[in-house]
């Protein structure tokens, strides 16, 4: 039903690469403070986020790119039509008669807001503390490692002519991965804080659904949502909710779907008891010992 989220390559991949970039940084950035070529660091530091979200902007891309080809060949393979059909107004007119929506979306903007401000804080603050408190520390540890290991007579770079500046480009290299190293445990800790993804393009939010606004085909064993999310039946799901009042059904995957940021998802209908007993009810199941049911509202 759902795509495979990537094979075990895939998966060491998406590590091996911002530790191989931090590994790059740390490596020209050292060689930049023992050869006195500080702008070197500023040009990495640009090249490196260059190309850190270009990778992440790839991936993107690869992931929508299998996602419609998915969607390409069940088109081709599938021969029944669609059992039902819904469009951007059938959708409006029903969100209408919801007095709700706007107060939840804003709460749900609301809480991105914050957690944007929480991260740039972070940043700034992660970057001060590095500059004015950290660094000299930093680098004072690193020396006494490079010099009481003498690595710098072991492993003697070619563009350093004493043993002295091997060890003190070590030193550096050191530090740098030490201020790598403290930084990614503290994002990594602010993150689950948080409940934010890290290190993954698969963002998954848990607490807001993803609103179907554009288009819904639904078919005997499959349902399309916005022209880009393929569903495949069974669709094992947590939890499903029929809001009359609000006028929605909603459902909760029990398994994120690859490129969907949502785990819960919304459709708003002007009959949505009547939408799920004709064309839906046939095509999820609820996931064996979950906690979750089916609801009515």
């Amino acid at each position: 039903m759902y795509p495979q989220q990537g094979s075990t390559w895939n998966k060491a991949l998406r590590y091996a690469w911002p530790i191989a970039f931090v590994l790059a940084f740390a490596i020209v950035g050292a060689w930049g403070n023992v050869a006195h070529e500080t702008f070197v660091t500023w040009i990495i530091v640009i090249a490196y986020l260059v190309i850190f979200f270009g990778i992440v902007i790839a991936i993107g891309i690869r992931s929508t790119r299998v996602r419609f080809r998915e969607i390409e060949e069940y088109m081709k393979s599938t021969k029944s039509g669609a059992v039902e059909k819904l469009t951007r107004d059938d959708f409006m007119k029903a969100m209408e008669k919801d007095p709700e929506y706007v107060q939840e979306m804003n709460r749900f903007v609301k809480s991105q807001m914050k957690n944007l401000i929480i991260l740039m804080v972070v940043l700034i603050g992660l970057l001060l503390l590095y500059t004015y408190v950290l660094s000299g520390p930093f680098i004072t540890l690193a020396k006494y490692i490079s010099n009481s290991t003498n690595i710098g007579y072991y492993l003697k770079p070619w563009f350093t002519p004493t043993i002295q500046e091997a060890n003190l480009f070590y030193a550096y290299f050191i530090d740098y991965l030490i201020y790598f190293g403290v930084f990614f445990i503290l994002m990594y800790v602010i993150f689950r804080i948080m409940r934010m993804p890290f290190m993954t393009t698969n963002v998954q939010i848990t607490d807001y659904p993803y609103t179907v606004t554009k288009e819904l085909i639904i078919f005997r064993d499959a349902m399309l949502i916005d022209g880009m999310y393929l569903l495949k039946s069974p669709i094992l799901v947590k939890q499903v909710v029929i809001n009359e009042k609000r006028r929605f059904v909603e459902f909760q995957l029990s398994r994120p779907l690859t490129g969907l940021p949502y785990t819960k998802i919304r459709i708003y209908h002007k009959s949505p008891r009547d939408l799920w007993d004709r064309a839906m009810k046939n095509l999820f199941k609820i996931e064996e010992g979950s906690t979750g049911d089916f609801k009515r509202n």
